[in-house]
């Protein structure tokens, strides 16, 4: 945009006349006397006009000028239309009763709270110190009245938790292997992994589920390394089957009372274990039958309740899985049986003996509790992060139990919520299938870390990519480190059009010159430095949150218990009191 002409107007000076010329009509006096016309106020009122109509017709022109230069400097989105999410943007995701997962509140604006629930999965990702604890997981547990299951690293949550679920109505059921805290939290409840498969053997018609549960549970115990390409597959599948034998036999033979510690010792005591195969299939160690017969499967209790052609076909099915680790284990040549045993034992080592075995006895407890419509429960799975080696298979393996379970209940519209605090420090087998159907069964996932690298270590990366598009809530806590991470950010961010002027002369003058070009919302730099979280809610525009921990939310910050680590109350200056907040 070029100076004005030097033939233009000098607008002030046109409004310095235009004013003298208005004021003079207003002291020269009338037009008419009488009937004689007074020239000098006819003169004056007829150059009053003319100044006027200039005036006018520069207003115009100077009006038409500001549109050609605001439009010039106006931005047209060719290059990106990303911008910050204001209050009314995000108004339709809100919920209005406080209630629901919690994520902050608005930066900006009227720093409205931010209750806004999903119905398959959202994501976490805070690193170390950026205090996910009181920021995501801990107020999540409080606001949140549909059932949950918490992964407690530390035996804090339950510390805090407990007594609030407690007192709204809830009940709380606490695997604690390990016995942190039992002063604060009591005796440990048990939950029995093989309930799965003694409820096939025990449910009408089951009994075709068996070799599908076992393979699934095989599978929980003994995964797929992150980045397999399918080397060793073969022996991994063969652990698996004799952990699939021994499980089914225990579970037959001892019902309820079956349980991974008596799978573990009966794999390492490779005379028991072919004891038990030779009875199953009825031959003696010489190769004649047996004096007393087979295994009489089909006098067992659970047997009377199944169809006698299925019965028919497991017990075939049975025997065939029996007779072929049996030829293995008899074979000369049997290298390839102590590879599979070996991994087997390897796998089950963990739950043999130790803290893990007593809290995998009898269930006191049923995991369709937590679909239940008449109650709510919360479940903590509790682990001693000084042994993470060891508790990472339990945690895996539990969470594992209760999503079966859950899948499998008639009452599919219930929610249950998994608040899955440090997702990366076990694996949750076909976490990928789930993120994409679990919601048809009322599955919500909530899934914790502290970087996109370390869940593709554990997971892969083709699940990552399913995380990142089956995620309907993405919370990023400030403090963000990974460059990985915070390049993912900005990308998610996108791109706006941002205007850009300059100026140079030319023969009439100055001229302004304008271009058009994209950015990045937020570059990687600056979401690494910028002191708030980031939110993106499905479709809306991201949002800058600032994280509020529940000490200081009103009435959250009373009702939480003593974190143990720090033996007294968290209390910090109230950011936020939900008025619409009831505990039931």
């Amino acid at each position: 945009m070029s100076r004005p002409d030097q033939s233009s107007v000098h607008f002030p000076s046109l409004v310095i006349v235009s004013g003298l010329l208005a004021w003079g009509c207003f002291q020269v006096g009338p037009l008419y006397v009488g009937n004689e016309l007074q020239w000098l106020a006819a003169i004056l009122y007829f150059c009053t006009a003319l100044a006027g109509l200039r005036f006018v017709i520069e207003s115009l022109g100077l009006f038409a000028r500001y549109l050609e230069w605001a439009s010039a400097h106006q931005a047209t989105g060719k290059d990106g239309t990303a911008s910050w999410a204001k209050d009314k943007d995000i108004r339709k995701e809100l919920s209005r009763a406080h209630t629901g997962p919690f994520w902050g509140r608005m930066a900006t604006g009227k720093k409205k709270p931010i209750f806004s629930d999903y119905v398959s999965n959202a994501l976490t990702v805070a690193p170390a110190g950026s205090g996910k604890g009181i920021y995501s997981v801990i107020t999540n547990g409080l606001s949140i009245k549909a059932s949950k299951v918490f992964s407690d690293f530390k035996g804090e949550l339950v510390c805090i938790l407990k007594e609030a679920l407690e007192k709204r109505g809830e009940t709380v059921r606490i695997l604690n292997p390990g016995g942190l805290w039992q002063n604060i939290i009591g005796i440990s409840d048990c939950y029995n992994p093989l309930d799965i498969i003694v409820d096939d053997l025990e449910r009408p018609g089951g009994l075709r589920d068996v070799p599908d549960d076992l393979r699934e549970q095989s599978t929980q115990i003994l995964p797929e390394p992150a980045q397999s390409d399918g080397e060793n597959t073969y022996w991994r599948e063969g652990s698996r089957k004799c952990m699939g034998i021994a499980m089914i036999l225990e579970s037959m033979i001892e019902g309820r009372d079956a349980t991974l510690s008596s799978v573990a010792l009966l794999i390492e005591d490779r005379d028991a274990l072919e004891h038990n195969l030779r009875w199953v299939v009825g031959i003696a160690p010489e190769g004649n039958p047996l004096t007393g017969g087979p295994m009489q499967i089909e006098n067992c209790a659970w047997a009377k309740t199944h169809d006698a052609a299925d019965l028919a076909e497991f017990i075939q099915w049975v025997r065939a899985q029996a007779r072929s680790l049996l030829a293995l284990m008899s074979n000369g040549e049997n290298r390839t049986f102590n590879s599979f045993i070996s991994g087997a034992q390897q796998a089950l080592a963990p739950f043999a003996f130790g803290r893990l075995a007593p809290a995998m006895r009898r269930s006191t407890f049923d995991m369709n509790d937590l679909k239940s419509k008449d109650k709510t429960t919360s479940l903590f799975i509790v682990a001693d992060a000084s042994r993470m080696e060891a508790y990472k298979s339990y945690i895996g393996l539990i969470q594992w139990c209760a999503m079966t379970a859950i899948k499998r209940n008639a009452n599919k519209s219930v929610p249950v919520y998994f608040i899955m605090d440090e997702a990366t420090n076990y694996k949750i087998h076909s976490l990928e299938s789930l993120l994409t159907w679990g919601r048809s069964y009322g599955l919500r996932l909530h899934l914790i870390f502290q970087d996109i690298s370390a869940f593709e270590k554990t997971y892969g990366r083709t699940t990552v990519e399913t995380l990142l598009s089956e995620t309907e809530v993405k919370q990023f806590l400030p403090g963000q480190r990974s460059p990985r991470t915070l390049a993912m950010i900005s990308q998610l961010l996108g791109d706006q059009s941002i205007m850009s002027a300059g100026l140079s002369p030319n023969e009439q003058g100055i001229q302004e010159n304008t271009g058009e070009a994209g950015r990045a919302l937020m570059t990687a730099d600056e979401v690494r430095r910028s002191q708030y979280g980031l939110l993106f809610i499905r479709r809306s525009l991201p949002a800058l949150i600032e994280p509020i921990s529940y000490a200081e939310v009103h009435p959250w910050r009373k009702q939480a218990g003593i974190n143990p680590f720090h033996g007294k109350p968290f209390l910090k200056r109230v950011k936020l009191r939900l008025r619409r907040w009831r505990a039931r």
